[in-house]
């Protein structure tokens, strides 16, 4: 167990009411960097319990991915007393997050609001999908339909020459989900900072469709008078050895190899561009497959200070020999006695830690815990709660 001491942010507590993806790991963030982050779920469950892969563990890894760290209460907001406990965490917390669509938090008595009423130095993190100022303020948004609303299928479409609809595809990630959280966070120890110096919260809007188009580093390109799509090479097929990557522009590469290598030209005198591009293309793949071995490419390739990587699948990136030497997987606790394989956040101090001090909780695992220590309530008021309905647990 790692001392608060050495967590750059043990003093703080965050009450947590988003689920899905964007809000949570904004909050599991925190968590691992030592705040007390307490996920306040909704009688129903977290989305992520059940449209995410659960065969293998019980327990979706979706969900333990985003929400590792954390304690868990199960409030109903749909009832006066639920709501009443909320706003009574909310005193007692630095920082709010939701994610539910605009409107929503107002309803349920925990919207900005409220919030400032019961706590004005708490800062809260509002993510959205478009904005609660937008025209579009009332759509739902997940990662798939972000991904279309902000251009990124059809951008990606065009880019790879598939341009019809039978040819685009949605991107295979959640890249809006993610984006988005990472700013929040951003945003949040923004505010947090600025509320040292004036004692006063704010309220942090975070809409996924301008953080994903804030960062898509397309963006430059398109946005030129003609606009620009830029190519890029596909993989060298080393044949045997697999498929190599190699950064830069190909008649750049073409240089650096031939200057490293003294590949012959294939190329005759007076051939086109595109015909010199074709031909020595596979001069190259045909020197990358004559090599013994995709590690004797790289290599090479090292020593001559060509940035190069080969092609490896997910699981050999998350499992291979690199991985282990980054410590880049953490085995937490699955549940059910055994443990999981969770990536690590890249975080490396040279003074604090970062830790996954808990497990992803389960719905309502903590609801007396939490009541108990940061309320003050007794176990009879706790049960009193709970038999009224206003908290649930598995």
């Amino acid at each position: 167990m790692v001392a608060p001491s050495r967590l750059p942010m043990s003093d703080l507590r965050v009450l947590d009411f988003s689920q899905v993806l964007a809000g949570p790991y904004t909050a599991r963030i925190l968590a691992e960097l030592g705040a007390d982050v307490i996920k306040v779920e909704a009688p129903a469950g977290d989305l992520t319990r059940v449209i995410a892969p659960k065969r293998d563990r019980g327990q979706s890894g979706l969900y333990t991915w985003a929400n590792l760290g954390k304690r868990n209460v199960c409030i109903d907001l749909q009832k006066p007393e639920g709501r009443a406990l909320a706003l009574d965490l909310v005193r007692r917390c630095h920082v709010v997050i939701e994610n539910f669509r605009p409107g929503v938090a107002d309803r349920l008595g925990i919207g900005w609001d409220a919030v400032h009423a019961a706590n004005p130095r708490a800062v809260m993190v509002s993510v959205s999908g478009f904005g609660s100022d937008s025209s579009r303020r009332e759509q739902g948004a997940f990662a798939p339909t972000m991904h279309a609303a902000t251009g990124l299928i059809e951008y990606q479409a065009r880019k790879s020459g598939a341009g019809s609809a039978a040819r685009m595809v949605n991107l295979p990630d959640a890249r809006a989900d993610l984006t988005t959280a990472l700013h929040a966070a951003i945003g949040l120890l923004a505010a947090l900072r600025d509320a040292e110096r004036t004692q006063v919260g704010q309220r942090i809007e975070i809409a996924m469709y301008d953080a994903v188009l804030g960062t898509y580093p397309e963006t430059p390109f398109e946005l030129l008078d003609e606009p620009e799509l830029r190519e890029e090479p596909p993989p060298y097929d080393a044949g045997p050895n697999g498929f190599v990557v190699v950064a830069g522009p190909p008649q750049h590469v073409w240089a650096e190899l031939v200057r490293a290598f003294a590949i012959p030209d294939p190329a005759p005198q007076g051939a086109d561009l595109a015909s010199k591009a074709r031909l020595r293309r596979a001069a190259i793949e045909r020197w990358m497959a004559a090599q013994e071995s995709r590690e004797a490419i790289l290599a090479s390739l090292e020593r001559a200070r060509i940035p190069c990587a080969a092609v490896v699948s997910l699981r050999e990136a998350l499992e291979g020999p690199f991985a282990r030497e980054r410590g880049l997987l953490l085995q937490v606790d699955d549940r059910r006695g055994g443990t999981r394989p969770v990536t690590r956040l890249p975080y490396r101090f040279s003074a604090s830690e970062v830790a996954a001090r808990r497990p992803a909780p389960r719905r309502g695992e903590h609801n007396a815990e939490v009541l108990q220590e940061v309320l003050g309530l007794d176990a009879a008021r706790v049960a009193a709660l709970a038999a009224a309905g206003v908290l649930l647990a598995e």
